[in-house]
């Protein structure tokens, strides 16, 4: 499966600077908040988190892709590392926002459940921690595997002595296992997120289902607003859970076939497999925050009387020319 880095940056272009440019808009949106329109949290820090780090994926890997560096190059070791960890925590990031959105919309019934429900904010705290934490390790010791195994800019003393040499050894064998458990186990944390982000969505389906034959059996209307809420953040949240499920299944496929083969799957068609992700994740999140929907709304209205106005100046000015 191949690409051609001119047709990839073709088709990739125009989608990262729409989606750096929207997802900075939605930046703006949250440091910068209207009157009543603050977001509270922890749904404040996972959006941040989500947004910040997708921003994070997009400019590094455009860096990489689009500016065609040497795979040896120092920089394109560091870049790639950086990507790696935005895209994992950006991804993980959608997964725990679904989750917070099941806990404010399906009443908990298990006592699992209900004091998740009550400590979410916590959890979700806590759950984010030791993901950075995990993740932040994991780049140390793949720099570590870079520095020794590529050289990375260091030099090579091949005059040392035999303990020395059988010292250093051991010390790359135990990197090498620590990162083939870290690689596993992110892997496996992917997964764990799938199916958390299945369940979570499955379940508000389920409840908002049989809500809905409740509201209709006793002739309730279904207009009303908080409804309508409910519903759009959870056919967001099954399109995001679609769509991370996806790029899940396809990460660890390309990470399965680079180990057969390293000619299998080209990076450009990764990177645009990724970009498309990025894109409707960005997507969903201007559908499900009505606080973007309606900062562009207004941004749109005062443009719009901007552009009248100055059309109305023009005519006038050419009245008095005329005159």
């Amino acid at each position: 499966m191949k690409m051609n880095h001119h047709v990839c940056v073709l088709i990739n272009l125009p989608l990262v600077i729409v989606n750096i440019m929207t997802n900075a808009f939605y930046v703006f949106c949250m440091v910068c908040p209207r009157h009543a329109e603050r977001i509270k949290q922890p749904l404040k820090f996972l959006l941040l988190s989500l947004i910040s780090c997708t921003i994070g994926y997009l400019m590094t890997i455009t860096v990489m892709f689009f500016f065609d560096l040497s795979e040896s190059s120092k920089l394109t070791q560091i870049l790639y590392l950086v990507s790696a960890c935005t895209l994992n925590i950006s991804m993980t990031s959608s997964v725990w926002l679904n989750l917070f959105y099941y806990t404010q919309i399906v009443p908990a019934q298990h006592a699992l459940f209900v004091w998740i429900k009550k400590n979410i904010k916590s959890v979700i705290y806590c759950i984010c921690l030791l993901e950075r934490t995990f993740y932040l390790f994991d780049f140390t010791v793949v720099f570590l595997n870079d520095i020794y195994f590529s050289g990375f800019g260091f030099s090579n003393n091949f005059t040392m002595d035999h303990d020395t040499l059988m010292s250093e050894g051991r010390h790359l064998k135990w990197l090498t296992y620590i990162h083939i458990f870290e690689t596993a186990t992110i892997k496996a944390y992917f997964f764990f997120c799938l199916v958390v982000m299945l369940m979570s969505s499955g379940s508000t389906v389920v409840y908002l289902s049989r809500h809905v034959g409740r509201m209709v059996a006793q002739g309730h209307s279904l207009s009303c607003p908080r409804f309508r809420g409910q519903v759009r953040v959870t056919v967001t949240g099954i399109l995001q859970g679609v769509q991370y499920a996806i790029c899940a299944v396809w990460i660890v496929f390309n990470f399965f076939s680079q180990q057969i083969s390293t000619s299998f799957i080209s990076p450009y068609i990764h990177y645009t497999v990724i970009n498309l992700y990025m894109s409707g994740t960005t997507v969903n999140l201007g559908i499900g925050m009505v606080v973007f929907r309606r900062r562009a709304a207004d941004i749109w209205i005062r443009a719009t009387q901007w552009r009248k106005t100055q059309q109305q100046h023009n005519k006038e000015d050419d009245t008095e020319a005329q005159t």
